[in-house]
Formats: C-alpha cells, sequence, structure tokens
C-alpha cells in the first residue's frame, strides 16, 4: 500500500560487509561446542549460555545505546538491525568456553588469578578484533576500558559457576539420601 508507513522494530542492515560476515562466521564455528565432551551438568551448562548472553547485552544497552552514556554503537547503525540481536550469540561461546576450559584445568589458588587474567587478555584481543571489523565503534570508549570490566565479569562469572555446582551437587546428594530412606 502506497504512502502506509510500517514501523521496522528491527531493520537490516544497508550494507552487507565485514562485521555481519564475522557475526555469522562465529555463530557457525559456535555451533561446533555441542560436539566438545561434557564436563558440566546440562543443567549448569544452560544457565551459564543463559547468563553469557544475558551480561553482555545488559552491559553493552546499558553503556552502549542509551544516554547518556552512548559511548559505543553496536554494528553499523543506530538502529537496532538483525544483526544486533544476532551478535548478542557471539558472546555465548565466550563464557561457555570460559567456564568449561575452568573446569577442565581445575586452577587453584594463584593459578585461578592467572586463569582469569589470561581470559580477560583474550577478551581484549577478541574485542580488539571485533572493532577493527566494525562490530563496535567507539565514541568516548577505549579498548583500555574493557579489560576491567572483564577481570570483574570472569570473576564473578566462575563464582556464579562455583555457586550452581555446589547447589547442583547438594541437589543430587539430598536426593540420593532420600531414596536411601525408602
Amino acid at each position: 500500500m502506497k504512502g502506509v508507513l510500517v514501523p521496522m522494530f528491527l531493520y537490516l542492515p544497508k550494507h552487507f560487509d565485514q562485521n555481519e560476515w564475522f557475526i555469522i562466521i562465529v555463530l557457525i564455528l559456535s555451533l561446533f561446542l555441542v560436539k566438545l565432551p561434557k564436563r558440566m551438568p546440562a543443567e549448569v551448562s544452560c544457565l551459564i549460555v543463559l547468563l553469557s548472553l544475558a551480561i553482555p547485552n545488559i552491559i553493552d544497552h546499558s553503556i552502549a545505546a542509551i544516554s547518556p552514556y552512548d559511548v559505543y554503537r553496536l554494528n553499523d547503525s543506530e538502529k537496532y538491525e538483525v544483526f544486533d540481536i544476532l551478535l548478542s550469540g557471539v558472546y555465548i561461546p565466550f563464557g561457555f568456553l570460559c567456564v568449561y576450559f575452568y573446569e577442565w584445568l581445575r586452577p587453584k589458588k594463584t593459578k585461578i588469578v592467572l586463569y582469569i587474567l589470561c581470559w580477560a587478555l583474550f577478551a581484549i584481543g577478541f574485542e580488539f578484533v571485533i572493532v577493527r571489523l566494525h562490530v563496535f565503534t567507539y565514541h568516548g570508549w577505549r579498548l583500555a576500558y574493557s579489560f576491567p570490566t572483564y577481570l570483574l565479569v570472569i570473576s564473578l562469572f566462575l563464582v556464579y559457576y562455583e555457586f550452581l555446582l555446589f547447589h547442583h551437587k547438594n541437589k543430587d546428594i539430598g536426593s540420593l539420601s532420600r531414596m536411601n530412606d525408602r
């Protein structure tokens, strides 16, 4: 219908370029995570995936898209695009692999600090790449600001994982003891 204005809530990109390709490639590579040997209970894995999705979205949409902060832009446009939603899936492998390797290595004492530092440096490197590919466009933010953010988020993420494991194990032990009482 000519002349009728149809509201768009999700826009398609005006130009399909390197940032969209990057998102697609990372999402395809993320599918291989399901092939990894299981190291944690399925319930815990699901919660880790959900947290990996939620935390970056909250942070990105709090400091990137909302005034008065508005310190970086996601993708090419100020409008909310389909690829802004797909970008959320790029964060899942980071959080999942961080916990997966933590469970596999089980670092103790000072090695936990080294583990967190290594993941924060990896995250900085990853963010450097996505800034170069224009997935993020800074206008007020600096890469150096991200490092303490990653240190805090990764530390809290691992504390959350330990919390989940503790309660998952106690739930299993409690159900086993109730079965033995019968």
